[in-house]
């Protein structure tokens, strides 16, 4: 009886440690494509089982498809016994009309189900989907602990009641992912798992995933691989309806990092944007985003601002700024400040006036608009007082907790809306609507 029961507990100790956790989606580089991450703490053959059930307005329930995947050992702190095995796997011949569940498991130990879209990126020239609209979640700055749950409760409500397709996530993940050697990464994936197990979970490192030269970032997240990248999830794009998305890593370009990084990746930008813009006809929207802020309005009252919106976008704003403009970029995304502030169209310090605009409307803008969403919930106790000295070009600030909600609805309307997770409602939206492909830049 003794040795049953030895038997019996050391089985469910092994299970523990080859139960799946921490689970998220991405989209690959690849059309038709989703890929599944997750993690185990013993080495175990990762196995995924996925099929439709819902194809347009008509249930389409089928057998499972089983697929194996690849696994990598991951030693997330300083000790040797403190290890991780993450896996992965990637979902093939996806419909776009079709929406799919999947499960994971390792040794037998199966997940709970999720379900995910079936529509992905196109990363071909063939244009699909012109006219479907689609909406994704944005933000930069979140952790777990405390103030992180703000925007856990809310987006775990909304994420229920409203069709999103994926989520963005502008840099600085968990606070910080290698703390406590590791756990705290391992905290904040789990708290993530019931949103990031059904929404593709976009990712681009921020300053606080930098450690150990972005070793966690790289070992956790796997985000699409264009060749240049080389598989670390620094920066990379993908196409939906009628935008392009453009996501990029700002770290490169501050003091102490690697010149040869930066050049690889302000070329691959260059390269990027030009393949973007030969195709503006059939996908007028660029949108660029990215961690630290090339624009967000100084406070000369506040210590922490002279830094994050003076002499950091200072460094940036030669290399980026005119790359955006000379491309007829639409729209930046940025975070890093821990608060929420919405610009007019922005060059060189200066509002470029649109052909009309309104507090909550631009109309055919002529530069680049920018928005910092940077305060879904860091762990540092606070979010930044907005700024009491705001730039001329600033339309609105906030220091609620919360994220974004960005709506393409077709090649001419573009919504943002910008939701407090603390008062859980709307705070601020604006609409860009253009009737060109893109703007002409006046160049000097």
């Amino acid at each position: 009886m003794q040795l049953l029961v030895l038997i019996i507990g050391f089985g469910i100790a092994i299970a523990g440690y080859v139960h799946p956790e921490q689970i998220h989606l991405s989209w690959t580089e690849e059309i038709n494509q989703m890929r599944a991450t997750w993690a185990t703490y013993l080495n175990a053959p990762p196995h995924a089982a996925y099929r439709p059930i819902l194809c347009g307005n008509v249930p389409s329930p089928s057998n499972f498809t089983y697929i194996g995947g690849d696994t990598k050992k991951f030693q997330e702190g300083p000790h040797f016994w403190q290890n991780q095995y993450i896996h992965t796997t990637v979902f093939e011949n996806l419909l776009p009309e079709c929406w799919y569940e999947y499960k994971v498991s390792n040794l037998g130990s199966w997940s709970k189900t999720y379900l995910f879209n079936g529509r992905t990126p196109d990363t071909s020239q063939t244009f699909r989907d012109v006219n479907n609209s689609f909406t994704l979640i944005v933000f930069g700055d979140w952790g777990t602990g405390p103030i992180g749950q703000y925007t856990k409760h809310l987006l775990g409500e909304e994420t229920l009641t409203r069709d999103y397709l994926g989520i963005l996530h502008m840099g600085d993940i968990a606070y910080d992912l290698q703390d406590e050697d590791g756990k705290v990464g391992d905290e904040y994936l789990n708290m993530i798992q019931p949103i990031a197990a059904t929404y593709p979970y976009m990712t681009v490192p921020g300053n606080h995933d930098k450690a150990d030269n972005f070793t966690q970032y790289i070992n956790r997240f796997n985000m699409p691989n264009n060749g240049v990248n080389q598989g670390t999830s620094f920066f990379y794009s993908f196409n939906l309806g009628p935008a392009h998305f453009i996501m990029y890593n700002t770290n490169p370009y501050f003091k102490n990092a690697s010149q040869a990084s930066a050049d690889l990746q302000t070329q691959w930008l260059v390269n990027d944007l030009a393949i973007a813009n030969s195709q503006r006809s059939i996908r007028p929207w660029i949108i660029v985003l990215a961690h630290h802020p090339l624009y967000c309005s100084q406070d000369w009252f506040e210590e922490g601002s002279q830094n994050d919106c003076g002499t950091q976008p200072a460094v940036i704003k030669p290399i980026l700024e005119d790359l955006w403009y000379s491309n007829s970029v639409d729209l930046a995304l940025q975070a890093h400040v821990h608060n929420y502030e919405r610009d007019a169209a922005i060059y060189k310090n200066q509002t470029i006036p649109s052909q009309y605009d309104g507090q909550n409307i631009h109309i055919n803008p002529n530069a680049p608009v920018y928005i910092t969403s940077g305060n879904a919930g860091n762990t540092l106790g606070h979010n930044d007082p907005a700024s009491t000295t705001p730039q001329p070009w600033a339309r609105y600030l906030s220091n609620d907790y919360g994220y974004g909600r960005l709506t393409v609805y077709n090649q001419t309307h573009l919504f943002w809306e910008q939701f407090s997770a603390v008062a859980l409602t709307e705070i601020d939206y604006v609409w860009i609507i253009k009737d060109q492909p893109r703007y002409k830049p006046v160049l000097s």
